[in-house]
């Protein structure tokens, strides 16, 4: 299975969500391993943001995905939609 890092960062209200397909991980362990080491990069960039680092395999990115094409935003503590609320 193969694991995507998905970082959700906001400044202020304004909320984004950063992921990168490309950089996969072959497992959960070495995906929150290198999140960790994102956060921390990211806390000493922007002091001033608020954000966390998440990691998900393909079928959550695909429902995320689909939540924002659908209108939805990302927020702190961002749990995944359900699939079934999500049309394909």
């Amino acid at each position: 299975m193969k694991f995507v890092m998905v970082m959700i960062i906001c400044f202020g209200v304004d909320c984004e969500a950063v992921f990168d397909k490309v950089s996969t991980f072959t497992s959960y362990d070495s995906c929150y391993s290198t999140a960790m080491q994102t956060a921390q990069y990211m806390k000493n960039m922007f002091p001033q943001s608020a954000g966390e680092v998440h990691c998900w395999d393909e079928e959550q990115i695909k429902t995320f995905e689909k939540f924002i094409e659908n209108g939805g935003t990302p927020t702190l503590e961002q749990q995944l939609p359900e699939k079934s609320g999500i049309e394909a």
